[in-house]
Formats: structure tokens, C-alpha cells, sequence
């Protein structure tokens, strides 16, 4: 069995040093594989995983594959890759240059407290919680509106309470800096919230189109 890490261009940089990497080529792409290890997921080989993509973005654009994927030899790999090679060469110009900076919004401290029913009854309830609803929304648009100027794309997936915003942005690989300045200018204006931005990663959210 092979694992897959990512789709990338052929010819590149050499690949690094890790797990056994070997290329299999198809018309101008290239698979990045390794010998399958255990299949029992645990956390250890998640990381090995992401620490291989990462180890390949730092030179070269990809499509990072998730974790899991495994066919059963090199034939099955570029068979996989011959049917869908130019939907994946569309896809790997579509992150050409670019990598992915994600971005969490939360309240605050007591900002993140949900209001108590009071004697005003549950009309009265109901209308306080459609204006903190509607006031969260204009802070969370003040916030991922400039970050998503300064991108080529973004995406946003469903938050996890007690999280505003859930959000994935593609930036230009020499742009990491002005994104976390924006960033911390936006958390200082905004002392109310918690911004939390993390990357750069692998495009993962922009590849699966």
C-alpha cells in the first residue's frame, strides 16, 4: 500500500528527507507517496503526516492530500492522478504562490456570557438576544472584511460555540507579515474579542473545490 501526501508540479526541488518519499509522475504533475505504515490512525502518525506536507510546501505549491488516503501501488496512484489531471492542475494554479493563515474569532471574556432571561419576560428575551445576534455579526464582518482584502480568497466554516467566526484565508506567500499586522490592528480595535491566527499552513481549504 502507498500513502499519499500531496499533488505538486514535476519537475521540482527535490524532496526532503522524510518517510521515504518518492514521486510518481503524470503529465507535468507528480504524486508524492510513501510505503504505507499501520493503518490504526493515532496522533503520532497525524502529525508525521502534517509535518511532511508542511516539509514540502516550504519549497514548492501543492495540493496537500488528507490523511488516510492510500491506494494500493504506484499504477493505482497514476491511474488516480490520469483521471483527474486537469482538474488538479487547475486546482494546484488556483494556490500557486499562496498558503493558508487561519483565523478564529471568540469573545472575550464576560462578552462571551450569555444573557439571563430577566422579570421582562421571554418576548423581552428573545428581542435582546436578536440585537446581540445582529450586533456580533457587524463585529464579525468588521473583522473578516479587511482581512479578506488582503487576500486572493477566503473561506469560512461553521464556528464552534462559543466561536464568532471560523475562518481560512489564502495570502500570498510574501504577504504572511501584513496579514498578522492587520490582524493584531484588529484585535487592538477590537478589545472585545479574542482573534486567534495561526499558520501558515498547507491550502488545505482551498484545494477541495
Amino acid at each position: 500500500m502507498i500513502e499519499l501526501y500531496a499533488i505538486t508540479d514535476n519537475p521540482g526541488p527535490p524532496l526532503p528527507d522524510l518517510a521515504a518519499l518518492e514521486l510518481v509522475p503524470v503529465d507535468g504533475l507528480a504524486a508524492v507517496c510513501a510505503p504505507a505504515g499501520e493503518a490504526d490512525v493515532s496522533a503520532d502518525a497525524l502529525w508525521h503526516h502534517e509535518e511532511v506536507v508542511e516539509a514540502l510546501m516550504a519549497d514548492r505549491d501543492l495540493l496537500p492530500v488528507r490523511y488516510g488516503t492510500r491506494l494500493e501501488d504506484e499504477h493505482a496512484v497514476t491511474r488516480a492522478v490520469e483521471e483527474r489531471r486537469d482538474e488538479l492542475a487547475a486546482a494546484l494554479d488556483r494556490v500557486r504562490g499562496a498558503i493558508e493563515v487561519s483565523v478564529r474569532v471568540l469573545p472575550s471574556g464576560d462578552a462571551g456570557r450569555a444573557a439571563v432571561p430577566d422579570a421582562a419576560g421571554g418576548a423581552e428575551y428573545l428581542r435582546q438576544r436578536a440585537d446581540e445576534q445582529a450586533s456580533q455579526a457587524g463585529t464579525v464582518r468588521a473583522v473578516s472584511e479587511p482581512l479578506a482584502a488582503l487576500a486572493r480568497a477566503s473561506t469560512t466554516s461553521n464556528p464552534r460555540p462559543p466561536e464568532l467566526l471560523r475562518a481560512a484565508y489564502l495570502i500570498e506567500r510574501d504577504a504572511v507579515e501584513p496579514f498578522t499586522a492587520e490582524v493584531a490592528r484588529l484585535q487592538r480595535a477590537h478589545a472585545e474579542l479574542s482573534i486567534l491566527c495561526t499558520g501558515p499552513w498547507p491550502p488545505y481549504s482551498f484545494t477541495e473545490r
